[in-house]
């Protein structure tokens, strides 16, 4: 039941919050974009930090997230082309990097499939020890460069132009980026 739960808020409820939230709030299309493939993700290593870190269901949590991964290879792209093309005109749909995207995703399946057969073949406490703090280091290093990367990110006159500073950015992108957050911890607690 969990995982069935998990697959269903995954790839349709949070996909069509995600084109909920950009449709009300007429968020452009550079950030509308990106909103809707965050929700149409699979949940992925943050996902299993978080748990690992605060000693949650870790087992239902890699399932999913190896269950979801499998599964975004068509649905990921199945749910961008369906709410990019009712959200934004047919120059978005078109210009969308899907071999970016089917080559992010491959890694991924690739990455899990490797943890998945060195665990299985290194049967050694200490070795699943050192790649939980391993796994633990790699999610703090990563927060903090996607953090570093976000901030800094453009040329030199982007970074001084206030257009592209994170903090001056118009209430419906804050309320757009918080909002699928928000309403999934609404309706995961009803």
């Amino acid at each position: 039941d969990a995982l069935f739960t998990g697959i269903f808020l995954q790839f349709f409820v949070l996909p069509f919050i995600g084109f909920a939230v950009v449709k009300i709030l007429k968020m452009d299309s550079t950030v509308g974009l990106i909103l809707l493939v965050v929700t149409s993700s699979p949940g992925g290593s943050y996902s299993n930090w978080w748990c690992s870190m605060f000693n949650a269901d870790l087992a239902l949590s890699v399932t999913m997230t190896a269950i979801s991964t499998l599964l975004s290879a068509f649905m990921l792209p199945l749910n961008l082309l369906i709410y990019t093309t009712f959200t934004f005109d047919a120059n978005v749909v078109k210009n969308l990097d899907w071999m970016s995207l089917f080559t992010a995703i491959a890694v991924i399946i690739s990455a899990i499939a490797s943890g998945l057969v060195a665990s299985a073949k290194i049967q050694s406490f200490t070795f699943n020890t050192m790649a939980n703090k391993l796994g633990n280091f790699s999610g703090l290093a990563l927060v903090f460069f996607s953090i570093f990367v976000g901030v800094n990110s453009g040329s030199e006159e982007n970074l001084q132009n206030e257009k592209q500073s994170l903090w001056s950015q118009p209430l419906n992108f804050y309320v757009g980026i918080a909002s699928p957050c928000f309403l999934g911890l609404v309706a995961s607690n009803i």
